[in-house]
């Protein structure tokens, strides 16, 4: 059997549970002591035999010492003020009935024992000075009218030495008392103290395990708006010239090479883009031109079904990389939905990039929808403009969305310049 090295035995735990319970348990034995000892002295001549009120002040010892040992036991430092009072009731009976029966007079020579009634009331009620007094000065008066009658005196040496004594040893118990009752609140506090610390370890265990799932989840995310803002685009585009291809093949051969080799230029763009996210998801402080990475978009679709015209303006020099991607993607995503969906022939892209933001606006006269359409497809469904809108959150942004059907389609996109800067007052 392992046991640690600062447990008790079993059998130490029954005898001294806690340091204090050695001072109460010289007290009880201290009782039986005195009570032998003015017993062979022959100083009460009227006392019973010492067998039986011997014998019941020693059941009565045995009975405060494992009241004791069983409080600490099944209640430890902490029992319910409930049983702590009704523990001090038993106590208080048990020391007034072992006075009772020693035959020596009203709680005579038992008078170690009587020292535990204000210690218990003090170790109760703490700094309750009066009710543990009060407790003493009753016995005392107690005491004095049992030897002195109605007409105490003080004259006698050796009975006023006892008093002396007996007070200097109630200062002395109710000095332990105190001590006792503080070590107390400090273990109590410092065991709070412990269960809060280890409440507290265990949030922020939840917490961090919360942040890395939410970071794992934001990760995935993000990387799955690489993929479809990145390939998803191109893959339309190829899909678009092959299909061209397929088309012209019969009747022009030609324009049907052609559409191949766009869709094989496309596709080596489509890998460079491949090559660019990854370099960015590994080191966002590359730099990145938002006019130059447009114009490269708008001159691959130069073969689609659509005129495209691009117009920026402003200076993108201090603009933070994050809102520059956000407004290329928003615009890359664009531009694929309407070559699946618009059936447009004019397309316009305006960008102005401001003091504090920039704005993006994408519009075709394509044949528009019902935008209550979007509202009503799964999550499954139109990813692509379901990752700009989680862009923009990002980086508090704006999104806007006007269309009609025959009406053509409006896309307004909004970004900060720097989405980690303070506000302005004023």
């Amino acid at each position: 059997m392992v046991r640690r090295i600062d447990e008790k035995p079993k059998w130490r735990q029954w005898l001294m549970p806690r340091p204090i319970n050695g001072v109460t348990s010289l007290l009880y034995v201290g009782g039986i002591v005195i009570y032998s000892y003015s017993y062979s002295l022959g100083l009460y001549p009227n006392a019973p035999p010492i067998g039986v009120a011997g014998g019941i002040i020693f059941l009565i010892v045995l009975a405060l010492i494992a009241l004791d040992r069983l409080e600490y036991l099944d209640y430890n430092d902490y029992p319910p003020w409930r049983i702590l009072a009704m523990l001090l009731t038993v106590r208080i009976s048990l020391i007034l009935l072992a006075g009772l029966s020693d035959g020596f007079g009203w709680l005579f020579n038992n008078t170690l024992l009587m020292l535990l009634i204000p210690f218990a009331i003090f170790a109760l009620f703490g700094s309750s000075y009066g009710l543990s007094g009060q407790a003493w000065v009753l016995y005392i008066i107690g005491r004095t009218r049992s030897v002195y009658g109605d007409n105490p005196s003080f004259e006698r040496a050796p009975d006023l030495i006892f008093f002396i004594v007996m007070g200097m040893t109630f200062i002395f118990i109710i000095s332990m008392a105190y001590l006792t009752r503080q070590e107390k609140n400090s273990r109590q506090q410092t065991e709070q103290l412990l269960r809060d610390l280890e409440t507290s370890h265990r949030q922020l265990q939840n917490y961090a395990e919360r942040v890395a799932e939410l970071a794992t989840t934001e990760e995935r995310n993000r990387l799955a708006r690489e993929i479809h803002d990145s390939l998803g685009h191109y893959m339309t585009v190829i899909n678009v010239q092959l299909e061209k291809a397929m088309a012209f093949r019969e009747r022009d051969a030609a324009e049907a090479d052609r559409s191949v080799e766009n869709a094989k230029h496309l596709a080596s763009e489509a890998l460079k883009d491949i090559r660019r996210s990854v370099s960015t998801l590994r080191d966002a402080s590359d730099s990145f031109s938002l006019s130059q990475a447009l114009t490269n978009l708008v001159n691959n679709l130069e073969t689609s079904r659509f005129a495209i015209d691009l117009k920026i303006e402003g200076d993108e020099t201090d603009y933070a990389h994050q809102s520059l991607l956000t407004l290329y993607r928003a615009a890359q995503e664009g531009l694929t939905n309407i070559q699946k969906h618009a059936q447009a022939s004019q397309v316009t892209i305006h960008i102005q990039l401001e003091s504090q933001a920039a704005t993006l606006c994408i519009a075709d006269n394509g044949q528009g929808f019902d935008p209550q359409i979007l509202a009503k497809q799964k999550n499954g469904e139109n990813y692509g403009l379901r990752g700009v809108k989680e862009r923009l959150e990002l980086i508090h942004g704006s999104f806007k969305l006007d269309s009609a059907p025959n009406g053509g389609t409006k896309l307004s996109i909004t970004v900060p310049k720097d989405p980690l800067a303070l506000p302005r007052g004023g």
